[in-house]
């Protein structure tokens, strides 16, 4: 027990000791902390936390890249959460942030998940089956909102014509326009809802080794909070050395909006060949940061595999975020997943399987076909990946979701090109993913019940072939 308090909560200890007598071999529990988690990317090279059989189910704890923003309702007493998000003058419990380390990916990974027998070529199979928000030692659970310079309200004028600034990054020292919103979720009337608790302007922080940074440019930054309403902060995150140029502006009334709980995984995916490492951020073949609102419980997720055990990571889990993700992010919490992991071999592909070069996902109901500016940005810009955050384009976005919608109508339903066309215009919406993460996404929603009903015998009669 000694050596399980080290990282974990008694939560945590609690449900991993449960695992341990009541659930079979094949039921796997992944917790948080900094031995568990990777932060910031992909890589084929990572070691594997875990290795599991295909079909096995696991539970894995994910840990929000947001939480310091309120060190006190997202992390403190935690030991999973803060191991992972340690820092003070004698450096960071992880320091390597980012495909080369240096901030430039943000999510917080936990994994990889070894499979046994995924191999490239194939696909890997991930079916949700729950999803909860991590609590807090008080039974709470918090998520953060950051509306930041990477948004898309930072590219176009506020309300009263000035542009939006954020610092140095936008060359207006002085002046940021970036605010964090704090969510707290609650059950009421059998519902579950995210409200707004506080919001305050990003300020000017230091961190402890004595970076001074004025807006939001590197993950992980601890916020020194101030006395506001009715809430006394800990020292814990002064004490480690943070400090601020000013006072903190507060708003602690914000208006109570009801934002439904739909919990679901903003980033999750393999990693790829071409590349030994790769930044979190832009989304590609093998997935990674989707941002897409439908990736929750009922749904499966389907990967191309690229790499030896497929090498599966997971994080940056939302409690609700609308198509879009404009202003940056969604509510960014902490999240505990279970899923199952199967392996569908490329021997035994089906049509569509047999063409799938994106992340697709599937629910009782529809399929859900991603396209990005670059379907595979890695490829485009191979020499520098970086390249794509300054190449998005929504149309290009568009028109490989599209393609894609297309391509899969016709390998999965038998279609041709000139009935799928049809079809996609009367039966299947579009709708951008996010408009934050590089290689910005348009997803597509296929309803299973148009299509299924119109399965027929083709000219050559020949059954239309599905899964």
């Amino acid at each position: 027990m000694a050596m399980l308090s080290q990282y974990f909560t008694a939560t945590t200890i609690s449900l991993i000791l449960g695992a341990i007598g009541t659930t079979a071999k094949d039921d796997h529990y992944l917790a948080l902390n900094k031995d568990t988690v990777h932060w910031g990317y992909f890589s084929k090279l990572e070691k594997p936390i875990i290795t599991i059989d295909s079909g096995d189910s696991i539970t894995v704890e994910m840990a929000t890249h947001h939480a310091c923003d309120d060190w006190d309702k997202m992390i403190k007493g935690d030991a999973g959460m803060e191991s992972i998000y340690e820092w003070d003058e004698g450096g960071a419990n992880e320091p390597f942030r980012g495909a080369t380390g240096g901030g430039d990916g943000v999510h917080i990974l936990t994994g990889p998940i070894y499979v046994n027998d995924a191999e490239p070529g194939d696909i890997l199979k991930v079916e949700i089956l729950d999803l909860k928000a991590r609590t807090n030692p008080d039974g709470k659970s918090f998520g953060s909102n950051a509306a930041a310079w990477w948004g898309f309200q930072a590219r176009t004028n506020k309300v009263n014509g000035d542009p939006f600034y954020a610092g140095s990054f936008t060359n207006s020292p002085g002046m940021n326009d970036e605010v964090v919103t704090i969510y707290e979720i609650i059950d009421e009337a059998g519902g579950s809802y995210a409200i707004p608790s506080y919001q305050f302007e990003w300020p000017i922080i230091t961190d402890p080794q004595g970076n001074v940074r004025d807006y939001i440019a590197y993950p992980g930054t601890c916020v020194p909070h101030d006395i506001h309403a009715n809430t006394i902060p800990s020292s814990d995150v002064a004490d480690a050395g943070w400090t601020k140029a000013t006072p903190i502006k507060y708003y602690d009334s914000p208006f109570q909006a009801k934002i439904p709980v739909n919990y679901h995984i903003g980033c999750m995916g393999l990693p790829p060949a071409s590349h030994d490492a790769v930044d979190s951020i832009p989304p590609m073949p093998t997935g990674g940061n989707l941002d897409n609102k439908r990736i929750g419980v009922g749904t499966t997720m389907y990967y191309p595999v690229e790499v030896a055990g497929a090498l599966l990571s997971m994080g940056d889990a939302h409690t609700a975020q609308g198509d879009s993700e404009l202003d940056g992010t969604g509510i960014e919490t902490s999240i505990t997943g279970r899923f199952k992991i199967s392996v569908i071999k490329a021997a035994v592909f089906n049509e569509w399987q047999k063409a799938l070069d994106f992340p697709l996902g599937e629910t009782k109901d529809s399929f859900i076909v991603h396209g990005f500016t670059e379907t595979d940005y890695l490829a485009t810009f191979a020499d520098n990946p970086g390249d794509i955050f300054g190449a998005s384009s929504i149309d290009k976005a568009m028109k490989n979701a599209y393609t894609q919608t297309r391509k899969f109508l016709m390998k999965a339903y038998g279609v041709t090109e000139i009935e799928a066309n049809s079809l996609i215009t009367q039966a299947v919406d579009f709708a951008m993913t996010q408009l934050v993460d590089g290689n910005w996404g348009v997803h597509s929603v296929i309803p299973k019940a148009v299509f299924e009903a119109g399965l027929k015998e083709s000219k050559s009669g020949k059954t239309a072939k599905r899964m």
